[in-house]
């Protein structure tokens, strides 16, 4: 009879010939094709291999690739949120990002601001990063040869001096044109392009380099779209321009995520849950919880004098227990609660105030 040593210091003993089999550990399984893939045609895998995408661009490209072709869809909407939150990138960096890929045709948006979008299949389409560069400045002529070639530049007809730098401070046209495309496609509905490119083109001729004025622009437009300024996402970009809204006071942030994640993480399994891609600004709600949470954290309530809280974990801290409190209500447990109990309901205002204070049973 032999004997085997347990992990617990005590001996048990078997008969002969019954000895356990020792236990055999599985090597790791690695990723499987059953457990999910991606088709995508080698055509367009072999021009994404030769693609001049710098390393953020080639995360975004993958990961809209992941999202369509992945779900066997053509087109998905993603918010810049969502895009960060596979990438691994910060939110204006994927709005810079994706914007850029959509300028070159290798994103392509389907609608306005807010459409979805989906990989450019013609990759012949695709423009090259050399289009990202900015022209030299402008060489002094050094000699009296140089001198004479700069004067006959002056007798170039109109057509050949789309290059040639122009003392109106605006660079040359190809590159105002450039700068215009990245305010353009920044967020703002795509109307009036005429109007807009002129409204573009007075403003710019103040700043020395337009690309860098057009970048500050769509940072500021991510900005407030990210807040969910009331009626911003409809704004015309000739208005925006006319109005100089970038030098606006900015409101305050609200981290939509984060209040989802609370929602679905305290609410009862059958509540409707939300995706965060899905809350955009043209969905029921999202303007109602960013006017709520501008008013929660800056406005001073009549009791205390103070607002219902300042600092954004407050804030989320604050949401997480009215949807505690509302989980806890007898009528929630009910299943034809999930016919009216959205989160888009409780988001607002009023109703959030009722059910922090348990008025609603």
């Amino acid at each position: 009879m032999q004997t085997a040593p347990d992990r617990n210091m005590s001996n048990v003993a078997y008969l002969p010939g019954h000895e356990p089999e020792p236990t055999r550990r599985e090597a790791p399984r690695g990723p499987q094709l059953e457990d999910g893939f991606t088709r995508i045609a080698s055509e367009l895998l072999d021009a994404l291999c030769q693609a001049d995408f710098t390393a953020r661009e080639f995360r975004v490209v993958h990961f809209v690739i992941r999202q369509t072709y992945g779900w066997n869809v053509k087109a998905k909407r993603m918010s810049s949120t969502f895009i960060a939150g596979g990438t691994g990138l910060h939110e204006s960096d994927c709005s810079k990002v994706l914007n850029e890929l959509i300028r070159r045709r290798v994103v392509i948006r389907h609608g306005g601001s807010r459409s979805p979008v989906s990989l450019n299949k013609h990759h012949g389409e695709w423009m090259s990063a050399e289009t990202r560069k900015k022209t030299p400045p402008e060489r002094c002529p050094e000699s009296g040869q140089d001198a004479l070639a700069q004067s006959g530049q002056d007798a170039l007809a109109k057509k050949d001096r789309k290059d040639i730098p122009n003392p109106n401070g605006l660079g040359n046209v190809q590159s105002h044109r450039a700068a215009f495309e990245i305010f353009y496609n920044a967020g703002l509905p795509k109307k009036n392009r005429k109007k807009a490119e002129a409204a573009f083109a007075k403003h710019a001729r103040k700043h020395q380099d337009p690309a860098a004025f057009a970048q500050m622009l769509a940072d500021n437009i991510t900005a407030r779209l990210g807040t969910g300024e009331l009626g911003f996402d409809a704004m015309h970009p000739t208005t925006y321009l006319n109005q100089q809204r970038w030098e606006d006071e900015l409101p305050e942030r609200c981290p939509h995520a984060a209040i989802i994640e609370a929602w679905n993480a305290e609410m009862p399994a059958h509540i409707e849950k939300v995706s965060p891609e899905d809350w955009t600004p043209e969905s029921h709600g999202f303007q109602a919880l960013a006017n709520a949470w501008q008013n929660f954290k800056t406005k001073p309530r009549a009791s205390t004098g103070k607002p219902v809280f300042t600092e954004e974990p407050e804030g989320v801290a604050f949401y997480r227990e009215v949807f505690r409190r509302l989980a806890a209500v007898d009528r929630i447990q009910r299943e034809d609660a999930a016919r009216w109990c959205r989160l888009s309901w409780a988001v607002k205002q009023q109703e959030t105030v009722k059910i922090f204070k348990g008025e609603v049973a």
